[in-house]
């Protein structure tokens, strides 16, 4: 299993992503994170404030504690959606219209990660690194049991890490181009149900608006991601 814990690191790689493993053992390498299948959920939902928050703070002090406004968690959900990326290639983007249980994950795993997987196995690759959160549904036995069986190697990683899931800035971009293209979209009118029903048929269509390489820009980013984390000893970085 891979894990996110940099235990054993070359001199000659100046920052990488390393294996839990004993000395002479082989190391992740940057070039390693194209092979990872990044996957995770989004919930998109109405700000409650989209006014830019103002702080005054000396150089240096930008990834401060006390320079930052924290996310609210807002209970006004609106639709929770699924997709993955390895490499430059995205997966679909998948609208989750029902309350994510272990049976309907492992149910979404197997109809929109395998085309994925194979995918990876028509370019000759026979390894499958996958990442995805520590949410409990992922987490539960069936589950892993399920990606076991299928010899799906999941990757590790820590909790509340989001600085080192670079798919959680392809949601950032998603939300972006959706009001570019549908800036209005929250307007619909018939409620929160006809919204959910609009995002669940144009979210799928923004997401394949989303370049190649901003993909490969994502998984780059990881070697520096890493140096962030250690650096700020778990604290907020630019990622």
């Amino acid at each position: 299993m891979i894990s996110f814990i940099p235990l054993v690191c070359l001199e000659s790689i100046p920052i990488s992503l390393c294996k839990t493993a004993t000395p002479g053992e082989a190391v992740t390498t940057a070039e390693d994170f194209e092979k990872v299948i990044w996957s995770n959920e989004y919930i998109m939902k109405k700000s409650k404030d989209r006014r830019q928050q103002w702080v005054f703070r000396e150089p240096g002090e930008k990834w401060g504690a006390d320079c930052i406004q924290p996310k609210e968690k807002d209970e006004r959900i609106l639709l929770m959606v699924w997709s993955s990326f390895w490499g430059k290639r995205k997966g679909p983007l998948v609208p989750i219209t029902q309350n994510i249980n272990k049976t309907r994950y492992i149910r979404l795993l197997r109809r929109y990660l395998f085309p994925v997987i194979n995918q990876k196995f028509s370019f000759g690759m026979q390894d499958i690194p996958f990442k995805q959160d520590n949410a409990p549904v992922h987490n539960a036995y069936n589950v892993i049991d399920w990606l076991e069986r299928n010899s799906i190697e999941v990757v590790e990683h820590p909790p509340y890490s989001p600085d080192l899931s670079p798919i959680e800035h392809t949601w950032v971009e998603l939300k972006k181009r959706l009001y570019q293209q549908y800036p209005r979209i929250a307007d619909t009118p018939g409620g929160t149900e006809a919204v959910k029903k609009t995002l669940s048929e144009v979210l799928p269509l923004v997401w394949e608006t989303i370049r190649e390489e901003s993909f490969v820009k994502l998984w780059k980013s990881m070697p520096d991601r890493v140096a962030a984390v250690l650096e700020a000893k778990g604290g907020y970085t630019r990622y």
